[in-house]
């Protein structure tokens, strides 16, 4: 801390001249502030937070009577000053220089003062967007500044939160863990969110709340009852919410704040995300967990635009909700969900809209592709400077990218074959098109549909199977067991039966533990798809392939049925919650997640050869 400057007391000692004596002024009051004042004010703070939280969820999720609407409005108005005042106060009273505590707390203070001239010039604001005198019109000025001013309060809590994870420095927790716990605790959350009055309709069992939320963080799109109907606009927002929490990680999510929001993060944390990442140095799992937030939410708001410009104003003809269905859909695509806001998924628009389709379509497969891939693709794009040579993919994105067009073409081809004579007969040649290319993409975790998949023939249902057990990329927001995976598998086998028994692709040797874990993910993920479908036999007296079609879609994470969902019973419902969650996680994370680690031991025994085949 810089010392105090003081007087020689001699004729020629220093004498603080008026700008001097102000800033002396100034550190000797943030002094007392620092030691006396902020730890108080810190708890003031904190409280603030939960009462803006609590208030938050009682205006948009319950009723209450308007006797109280005051009450709360003065609460905000309350919350809101001491927002901005602890904000102000922590950057006049900096222990350090004014531009260093702007550039650690910019964000801070920029919610801050965005608060702050919300808060003065309200009324202003009202008049310009809205009719006073109309009470519809103050109604949406006072839910607009309420929301408005509480989410940013929120997001200053979190990026405020993010600051302090440094708890886990005194905490030995594998990253399988604290995976598996952070979806474990958005599930909970956003059922508790889902049951508020205004979110969903008071019929709707429990059950089918909870089923609803894993289906939403799990991104898996399966549903017990009509989301649009089910759910009020409230609980849309929510179940977006949702989606988008589980669709790229809520480890993800809050090291990015972090990282690049709060300024710092802790060496523990930044080593926890190394980990969860599979990357070899901290700083690559920094670059990609920017890269992961800048891509999402750009390729979403392109996703977004493509999508509200395509969409028919005659199926649509409201712009405020066509904006929302637009926004949903893209996220959900990319998170690869497959809720929709249509009644009858896409199917309806795929007759009025192909550039919507076909903007989904590729969302789906962006998402799909996994953000390490995606970046890696970006990078080899990139313009570069004459005289330096151009990057090659990385040796994982060259394995998914040949897979994935593999699966594809496969997949495109097998569709026709199948169903040239079944649901694609009688269509014109630009659905007939359309609905091939979809089904290639849809089945490897997407869960949308253009056709009833209860229609499909016994032969497609089974290749739909097997798609939809592969899945998509690692990294990504997709299920299955990978295509890394079945690669990897697939090349061993074909090397076995060769004689060989390496594994070498594009001049480079695949390690023995990538191979024992491409093995165990195969193994463990039939044995949880035959434990569910035999749990639901048991539970169910349907079809045996429909059990099975919504086990693996489950396992998945695709979200397609063949329409039983929403008669299932409550065990058959926890059941696939369960499945659901092990298919996002992942089987392996799961069980490691559960099973105590084993003491490394000193002595090695005797090999043995075991005849097996």
């Amino acid at each position: 801390m810089t010392s105090e400057p003081k007087d020689s007391g001699s004729p020629t000692g220093w004498k603080p001249s008026g700008i001097d004596s102000f800033h002396l002024l100034l550190y000797r009051i943030g002094q007392k502030y620092r030691n006396h004042l902020l730890p108080y004010f810190r708890i003031l703070f904190a409280l603030s937070g939960l009462i803006s939280g609590a208030v938050l969820i009682l205006d948009f999720g319950f009723e209450y009577p308007k006797k109280y609407e005051i009450l709360v409005f003065l609460t905000v108005q309350i919350v809101l000053f001491i927002f901005v005042l602890y904000e102000f106060l922590g950057w006049l009273f900096t222990d350090g220089t004014f531009r260093e505590h702007l550039r650690q707390h910019r964000v801070e203070l920029i919610l801050a003062v965005i608060v702050a001239v919300q808060l003065i010039f309200r009324d202003v604001f009202v008049d310009f967007f809205f009719e006073r005198d109309s009470k519809e019109g103050g109604e949406r000025a006072a839910l607009l500044f309420l929301a408005g001013s509480q989410l940013l309060f929120f997001l200053n809590q979190v990026i405020h939160a993010s600051r302090k994870a440094g708890f886990l420095q005194s905490m030995k927790i594998h990253p399988s863990v604290v995976f598996m716990q952070s979806f474990t605790i958005i599930i909970i959350i956003g059922t508790a969110l889902l049951r508020m009055p205004k979110a969903s309709l008071p019929e709707i069992p429990l059950i089918d709340l909870l089923f609803t939320a894993v289906s939403a963080t799990c991104v898996t799109g399966l549903a017990t009852f009509d989301i649009t109907t089910g759910l009020t606009r409230t609980g849309q927002v929510i179940l977006l919410g949702l989606i988008q929490v589980g669709g790229l990680g809520l480890m993800t999510l809050t090291s990015f704040f972090s990282f690049y929001l709060a300024g710092r993060a802790s060496l523990t944390q930044q080593v926890f995300m190394k980990e969860l990442l599979s990357e070899d140095s901290v700083a690559e799992a920094k670059k990609i967990i920017r890269s992961i937030a800048l891509m999402t939410f750009s390729i979403e708001a392109f996703g977004a635009i493509n999508l509200f410009f395509s969409i028919p104003s005659t199926l649509v003809p409201d712009s405020g909700d066509r904006l929302f269905i637009a926004i949903f859909t893209s996220i959900s695509a990319f998170c690869n969900a497959g809720f929709s806001l249509f009644p009858d998924s896409l199917y309806n628009l795929s007759l009025h809209s192909s550039y919507s389709i076909y903007t989904v379509m590729l969302l789906i497969l962006f998402g799909g592709l996994g953000f390490p891939v995606l970046r890696d693709i970006v990078s080899v794009l990139r313009p570069r400077r004459r005289g330096v040579m151009p990057r090659r993919l990385e040796f994982t994105s060259r394995i998914v990218l040949i897979t994935t067009g593999i699966l594809l073409v496969v997949g495109f081809f097998g569709f026709i074959i199948l169903e040239d004579d079944g649901v694609l007969a009688g269509l014109s040649t630009e659905q007939y098109w359309l609905h091939s290319l979809f089904y290639t993409v849809t089945p490897r975790t997407a869960g949308f549909n253009t056709i009833a998949v209860s229609e499909f023939g016994i032969p497609l249902t089974f290749f739909t199977l097997l798609l939809m057990w592969i899945g998509a990329s690692p990294v990504s927001t997709a299920g299955g067991i990978k295509t890394t995976t079945m690669a990897v598998a697939v090349i061993h086998i074909f090397n076995l039966l060769r004689g060989k028994t390496r594994i070498e692709i594009f001049k480079r040797s695949i390690s023995e533990t990538t191979i024992i874990r491409a093995y165990s993910t195969v193994l463990l993920s039939l044995m949880v798809i035959f434990a569910g479908i035999f749990a639901m036999s048991i539970f169910e007296r349907k079809e045996f392939l429909d059990i099975a079609f919504e086990v693996v879609s489950a396992y998945g994470t695709v979200g397609l049925s063949r329409g039983i969902t929403a008669d299932l019973t409550v065990p058959s419902k926890i059941t696939l919650s369960l499945i659901m969650l092990i298919g996002r996680v992942g089987v392996l994370t799961f069980l490691i997640s559960i099973v105590p680690a084993a003491k490394e031991e000193r002595y090695r025994y005797p090999s043995e050869y075991v005849v097996v085949g």
